[in-house]
C-alpha cells in the first residue's frame, strides 16, 4: 500500500468513526468491498459470498457507532465483521443441514440408506477426539481461533505467548484436525 493509500485510508477511517453517513459508507463498500468478497469467495461459494458483503456491511452500518479508529484501521474493523458473518454462514448452514426430516429418517432407514443423525454424531466426535489429542497449548489455541473466533494476536496477548507460536500451533492443530477428518471419511466411504 503506498503512503497515498495509507493517507486515504486513515483519512475515511476517521471520517467513518466522526461523521458516520451513507457517503462514508459508501466509500468504505468501494474500498474494501472487493477485499471482503475475495475473502469470503474462498470460505464459500460466490453467490454466497456475495451475501456475506452484503450482511457485512449491513452489520459495519449499524454497528458504525462502535468503531473506534484508535483501536485499528476501518478495514480491520471490517474484514473483523466479515469473519464474523462467514462464521454465522457456515454456523446456519451447518445446524440446517443437521436438521433432519422424521420422515426422510424413517424412510432412509427403511431403504437401508444410514442414519444422517448417527453420521453427524458421528462427524462431531471425530472432531472432539482429535481436538483432546492435541494438548495444549494447541487445543486451546484451535477452540480460541476457531470456536470463539479469535484473532491470533487476541490468542497471543491473553496466553501470553507470541503471536508466531500462536500461528504455528493453529496451523498445526488445524492440519491435524484435517488429516483426521480425511482418514475417517475416507473410511467410512
Amino acid at each position: 500500500m503506498s503512503s497515498e493509500e495509507t493517507v486515504e485510508a486513515e483519512r475515511l477511517s476517521r471520517a467513518f468513526a466522526h461523521d458516520p453517513s451513507p457517503e462514508a459508507l459508501r466509500q468504505a463498500y468501494e474500498r474494501w468491498g472487493g477485499m471482503v468478497f475475495a475473502i469470503a469467495c474462498r470460505a464459500m461459494a460466490p453467490h454466497d459470498a456475495e451475501d456475506v458483503v452484503q450482511q457485512t456491511f449491513v452489520s459495519v452500518w449499524r454497528s458504525r457507532e462502535s468503531y473506534d479508529p484508535d483501536a485499528g484501521p476501518l478495514g480491520a474493523w471490517i474484514v473483523a465483521i466479515a469473519r464474523r458473518r462467514i462464521a454465522d454462514h457456515w454456523r446456519s448452514r451447518s445446524a440446517s443441514e443437521l436438521a433432519v426430516d422424521p420422515e426422510t429418517l424413517h424412510g432412509a432407514l427403511e431403504a437401508g440408506e444410514g442414519d444422517p443423525v448417527s453420521d453427524a454424531v458421528e462427524n462431531a466426535l471425530t472432531v472432539q477426539e482429535e481436538l483432546e489429542r492435541l494438548g495444549e497449548p494447541a487445543r486451546t489455541i484451535v477452540r480460541l481461533a476457531v470456536v470463539e473466533d479469535r484473532s491470533t494476536a487476541w490468542i497471543a496477548e491473553r496466553l501470553a505467548m507470541p503471536a508466531g507460536t500462536v500461528k504455528s500451533h493453529l496451523s498445526r492443530g488445524l492440519r491435524r484436525l484435517r488429516d483426521r477428518w480425511e482418514e475417517s471419511h475416507a473410511a467410512s466411504a
